[in-house]
């Protein structure tokens, strides 16, 4: 009985707190979906060990990422899901149209860096299959 309730208050406290102006169908929606490919011609490029794929989302507007998905050593082709979970802000909401951008690399740097393989697609948010090739070298 008493695990019981602990289970259940810890579950929660860890809930993400929903604004009363906000409808619970919105948080629902907050998840993009796909598979993230490797271009044939980067393969021979691409990091052995210790690599990082990193999936991030952000608005149109803004060039801070609203989420950020991160993977160590990833088999590739990597289905993913990134969702409110993996917001940086609890004000903001994933929603609308967003680009997403993956970046295979062996840093945890948020810039990309020589060497890093990256790849971006435009996205709505609530979109399931999505795919997101890693096309290009950073220089």
């Amino acid at each position: 009985m008493t695990a019981t309730l602990i289970l259940l208050l810890s579950f929660f406290l860890s809930c993400q707190p929903l604004p009363k102006e906000v409808p619970l169908e919105k948080y629902r929606q907050q998840y993009i979906e796909g598979w993230v490919f490797l271009k044939e011609e980067l393969k021979a490029k691409a990091p052995r060990a210790q690599n990082l794929l990193i999936i991030s989302v952000r608005s149109l507007e803004e060039p801070m990422p609203l989420a950020v998905l991160k993977v160590k050593n990833p088999e590739l082709p990597y289905h993913f899901r990134i969702s409110g979970k993996h917001k940086l802000s609890h004000e903001r909401l994933l929603e609308g149209d967003v680009i997403l951008t993956v970046r295979l690399t062996t840093s945890d740097t948020p810039e990309a860096q020589k060497g890093d393989l990256i790849g971006s697609t435009p996205a709505r948010v609530g979109t399931r299959g999505l795919r997101v090739i890693i096309d290009r070298e950073v220089e």
